[in-house]
């Protein structure tokens, strides 16, 4: 088997992955890097990016200190 045998073979297990279509959950800027560091968190999933605008502008930016009375300061 060559190089292209392979890159062929992985194109089309990829098109038969059932969870490939959690890839469009991430932040992803350049689709043909392949990232393999294992001391990293991953990828940026887009729901983390969303939750930490909300939390920034709003909870922190509009509510100040009145947030720590909105249940966050509870959760571990």
């Amino acid at each position: 088997m060559n190089i292209s045998d392979f890159a062929a073979y992985a194109v089309a297990m990829d098109r038969q992955d059932e969870l490939a279509h959690f890839r469009t959950r991430f932040v992803i800027d350049d689709p043909d890097l392949i990232y393999l560091d294992g001391n990293s968190l991953g990828r940026l999933p887009l729901a983390s990016a969303d939750r930490l605008t909300q939390m920034v502008q709003n909870e922190w930016g509009n509510r100040l200190i009145r947030s720590w009375n909105e249940g966050w300061i509870e959760l571990p």
